[in-house]
């Protein structure tokens, strides 16, 4: 069995607290501030798992201590939400060792890059860094302490920065997850496979006054085949990214077929197949990570890079306006940018030599 630290106790961080509890591992979770721990600890000490995954699994630590959480982890894996990332990432580069393996699970475009970063700029010696553009869980807290798991994905692509250090990330890995995770190349190939903009934004956005309203319905369900093919549209911006920066990126609609193993019917039809199931709802505020998250960290930061190398994304550049107004918010100011990965004027070769060699401090 082996020793493993959870950064965040959300959705995420619990369903993978409890299944690794439950296998037997060393399991220990970190919050914060402790308000998402006190549930925890009055469930018996442990996290109940139901859905795909059923059974109550109680880490060995729940803790406030980053230090005393990761200390001694052979795993740490960052499940906290992408606003919370840079902080983590600063206190990180301070305590972990080089032996170490840290998994953003799941990152944003940039995440890896961002905490190498952080170990330039301490003077030490990098752990071994990982990320992830998804969850392996889908999944839902129920109920304090209670996570509803939809879905195990089939496989979630994965890679580390640099990215020769892919193949000793996942023997790493394979100890506590089977072999879900493989190689998804590079950390720039990985970061824009992130498909949460593409389904979570448009519906949203284009479904407002039901957030407004709060009527909680499922998102799929606000899926109609005008907006799915708003959703396509979206994602072919994110495609052509991709291609101008050398990178090969499979399409939202092979992110359903790899993840859920569908790839038959219209565009509207294979969302209600690979998430009708889950019937998660659409956003009930304007706080939702859908806006928080999504936009700042995803869509932002493709802007940003496309502009860098004189690449137009009207769509994209449309939705963060629109949310940026929406929510009363600058989620460009907020988010992640080139500038503040170090890449403000980069032209395409220098910013895949980032994600794939790491950063030069």
């Amino acid at each position: 069995m082996g020793s493993i630290a959870i950064i965040g106790a959300g959705n995420v961080g619990q369903a993978i607290a409890g299944h690794m509890s439950i296998q037997g591992h060393d399991v220990r979770l970190f919050d914060r501030w402790g308000h998402d721990l006190e549930p925890i600890k009055a469930n018996d000490g442990g996290i109940t798992l139901i859905g795909e995954l059923e059974g109550h699994g109680k880490p060995a630590l729940l803790t406030t201590d980053l230090a005393e959480a990761v200390h001694g982890a052979q795993v740490v894996i960052v499940a906290a939400p992408a606003f919370a990332h840079a902080y983590i990432s600063k206190e990180l580069a301070a305590v972990l060792e080089p032996s170490q393996l840290v998994l953003f699970q799941p990152a944003v475009l940039g995440s890896g890059v961002e905490l190498a970063r952080m170990f330039g700029v301490a003077g030490r010696t990098p752990s071994l860094i990982a990320e992830t553009a998804t969850s392996l869980y889908t999944c839902r807290l129920r109920e304090p302490a209670h996570v509803y798991i939809g879905a195990i994905k089939q496989t979630v692509p994965l890679a580390a920065v640099p990215s020769a250090d892919t193949p000793q990330a996942l023997t790493i890995l394979r100890a506590y997850f089977g072999d879900r995770y493989v190689s998804g190349g590079d950390a720039l190939a990985v970061g824009l496979t992130n498909s949460n903009p593409i389904y979570h934004v448009p519906p949203a956005v284009l479904n407002f006054k039901t957030v407004e309203d709060v009527d909680r319905r499922p998102l799929h369900s606000l899926v109609t085949p005008r907006i799915a093919e708003v959703i396509d549209a979206l994602d072919q911006e994110r495609i052509a990214l991709a291609d101008a920066l050398g990178v090969k990126s499979g399409s939202f609609w092979d992110f359903l077929n790899t993840a859920y193993g569908v790839s038959e019917g219209s565009f509207a039809e294979r969302i209600e197949q690979g998430y009708g199931r889950q019937a998660f709802p659409e956003p009930d505020s304007l706080k939702h990570r859908y806006f928080t998250e999504d936009v700042p960290f995803g869509l932002v930061i493709w802007s940003s890079l496309a502009a860098q190398i004189g690449l137009s994304m009207p769509l994209t550049d449309a939705f963060i306006a629109l949310t940026n107004t929406l929510c009363g918010e600058d989620f460009v100011a907020s988010g992640r940018t080139a500038e503040s990965l170090g890449l403000l004027g980069a032209h395409a070769g220098s910013i895949r030599a980032a994600f794939i060699e790491g950063p030069v401090c």
